[in-house]
């Protein structure tokens, strides 16, 4: 065997054993395992659809810890759980210098050791998205290195040892990806002091809807979303938003689908009056919304 692909098989082996000692089982009372990174020494990072209780079993090489659920954001399926005992955290990389086709390993521990698969990234983008929940991601992450069952959790790795992101299949329906250590660090930092994510709201459900010509003609805008319903006592209710209507913009926003929506909604936004215009009944009208907070 050429010494250049043994010097690689000895490198990712000895990645797996040291990235290993951080990486945890979780059984947060689903049907299956999942898993979880040691973020700090008493603290663990997992996925949020693998929490289903309060109190948790967390178990590394032959050990089981009982956690405790610090904080849960299921918008961005990031859950911390809180230990007693101290463990050995991982190291975490930002991924600034990220490219596609480097290689990369998923690590999990789904059973009583650590497993591994390994591949390049394929994907690494460079602008933030929105999960279906509203949660901000920082950036696009994946990589073809195989998803096992009880993955998710697990940390997605480069040849440094470095944790890139969190392995999960409850970001988008379908497809297994990482979340960037970024937004792990940012909705770490609020479920350390809140226990969960703050936004606004407006108490609305709306569904994006191609304008007729003629709305068009009055409105200026070629999409808008349609009010399907309306949260009893909520904020759109209590300033007069009403089924039927079409929302235009939220302030000085224009609104053309649900991502511009909770790109507004935004913690800061909460208890803020804006202006949200609307069409109805065939004309543009103006109402002025407090938005809420939870």
């Amino acid at each position: 065997m050429p010494v250049a692909i043994t010097d690689l098989s000895d490198t990712l082996s000895s990645i797996v054993e040291h990235t290993g000692k951080s990486v945890v089982r979780v059984d947060g009372g689903r049907r299956r395992a999942v898993s979880g990174v040691v973020w700090s020494p008493k603290q663990v990072v997992t996925v949020a659809h693998g929490i289903q209780r309060e109190t948790v079993a967390v178990a590394i090489e032959g050990k089981e810890f009982t956690a405790r659920l610090k904080g849960i954001d299921e918008t961005t399926d990031l859950a911390l759980l809180e230990l007693d005992e101290a463990l050995t955290p991982a190291t975490f990389d930002d991924g600034a210098a990220l490219k596609v086709g480097q290689l990369a390993l998923r690590l999990g521990r789904p059973g009583e050791t650590v497993r591994a698969t390994s591949g390049i990234l394929s994907a690494v983008g460079k602008k933030a998205f929105r999960s279906p929940r509203g949660g901000e991601v920082d950036f696009f992450l994946d990589a073809d290195a195989p998803h096992q069952p009880g993955f998710s959790g697990g940390p997605l790795v480069d040849l440094q040892g470095r944790v890139l992101g969190l392995t999960t299949t409850g970001l988008l329906r379908g497809a297994s990806l990482a979340i960037p250590t970024t937004t792990i660090r940012r909705v770490v930092g609020q479920l350390e002091k809140h226990g969960k994510i703050r936004r606004s709201y407006l108490g609305l459900q709306l569904q994006p809807v191609q304008l007729p010509d003629a709305v068009k003609v009055t409105t200026g805008e070629e999409i808008g979303l349609l009010v399907t319903s309306v949260e009893k006592g909520g904020p759109a209710e209590l300033a007069g938003i009403q089924y039927g209507d079409t929302v235009l913009h939220l302030g000085d926003d224009s609104v053309k689908t649900l991502e511009d929506l909770y790109g507004y909604l935004r913690a800061d936004h909460a208890d803020q009056q804006v202006n949200v215009k609307l069409f109805r009944n065939g004309a543009v009208v103006t109402q002025q919304v407090t938005l809420g907070g939870r």
